[in-house]
């Protein structure tokens, strides 16, 4: 009797697909990166256990490759002085987890309006008036956040990317090339760019076209693809003096709105309202974390991912004892050290 072939059902990886889901959730242009991972390896089939890609084949930076590592979506195969190879942690994972994302219906937007932002933002009464002045004006304008790293002006951009129409973006991986052919596939009402000043200045060419007038043109083979949009901008810098000097045509078409940092106990509050609206904690435990958290940092960005790997699978499953020595674990000391009397 013939034996008869059976082939095993892969079982889905739920937390990798969740880690993917959360990472192209904060950073949506990420996506390009993963995309072309993906393609590598399937036109690759691995030769052993040591096979993998470069960071130059997949164009995408090792500090990205570093952070993907950091959320289990990526793996080492093989580490040298001179270099390194990946792999993805599973391929058919992160691609169901970006078939989810592309599934996913986006209806929290659409009930949005600038009226409903800005509810976890402690102060800058003002500078939240001007930027839904900003958004309801009947022609387009475009501002710029300006303030140290990780403050108010982070929580404010995340914000305003809820608003159907809205796409966002990091300057830091942000290229000419993308930023064209979003801005053409997807006709944006608003643009988010957070960290603009770390921009490569070759990359921040289409916004002079887009924000004086509208338009935004690529060629491709010959052809030249032209539309006319009314985007509005709304960028975030911790230092503007080399836009300011190096791009002085970018910088003028903002209106510049300074943010200071928060305070210690203003920082405490406001990661507290963020890990209970946001990332589903109680309470008591959002105030535990936030506590601890700013005694290493008042990075909010960091505040947000430190929390989310403390949270794990569920948010009931933590021990509170333990808090202190994860945050301590997870926290970088040399990044915005806060010093308390």
């Amino acid at each position: 009797m013939a034996k008869q072939n059976t082939v095993q059902a892969r079982v889905p990886n739920e937390r990798l697909q969740r880690a993917v889901l959360n990472v192209l959730q904060e950073r949506p242009e990420w996506q390009q990166y993963l995309d072309e991972m993906i393609e590598w390896e399937e036109q690759n089939p691995p030769k052993d256990r040591w096979d993998g890609w470069t960071w130059k084949q997949v164009h995408t930076a090792p500090s990205i490759i570093n952070q993907l590592i950091g959320q289990g979506i990526v793996s080492e195969a093989y580490s040298s002085r001179s270099q390194a190879v990946y792999r993805l942690a599973g391929r058919e994972d992160t691609k169901d987890a970006i078939g989810l994302l592309a599934m996913r219906p986006k209806e929290e937007k659409t009930s949005v309006t600038p009226e409903d932002l800005f509810a976890l933002v402690v102060g800058h009464d003002n500078v939240k008036w001007v930027l839904r002045r900003a958004l309801t004006a009947t022609n387009p304008v475009h501002a710029l956040l300006v303030g140290p790293p990780g403050t108010a002006k982070t929580l404010m951009l995340m914000d305003i990317k809820r608003l159907s129409g809205a796409e966002f973006y990091v300057g830091s991986t942000t290229t000419k090339s993308g930023l064209v052919g979003m801005l053409l596939e997807r006709q944006p009402t608003i643009l988010v760019i957070d960290e603009i000043d770390k921009m490569a200045y070759q990359d921040m060419y289409p916004l002079l076209n887009l924000m004086e007038g509208g338009m935004v043109t690529r060629l491709m083979h010959g052809h030249q693809e032209r539309v006319q949009l009314r985007t509005r901008v709304f960028a975030g810098a911790n230092n503007i003096k080399n836009i300011e000097e190096k791009l002085p045509a970018l910088y003028s078409r903002f209106h510049k709105l300074e943010v200071p940092a928060y305070s210690p106990s203003q920082f405490v509050s406001v990661m507290k309202e963020v890990y209970v609206r946001n990332e589903g904690l109680g309470p008591e435990m959002a105030l535990l974390i936030a506590n601890e958290v700013s005694k290493y940092t008042m990075d909010i960005r960091e505040a947000i991912f430190t929390a989310r790997m403390i949270i794990g699978d569920d948010p009931k499953r933590i021990n509170p004892r333990e808090v202190p020595t994860m945050v301590a674990r997870l926290c970088q000391p040399k990044v915005n050290p806060l010093k308390r009397a």
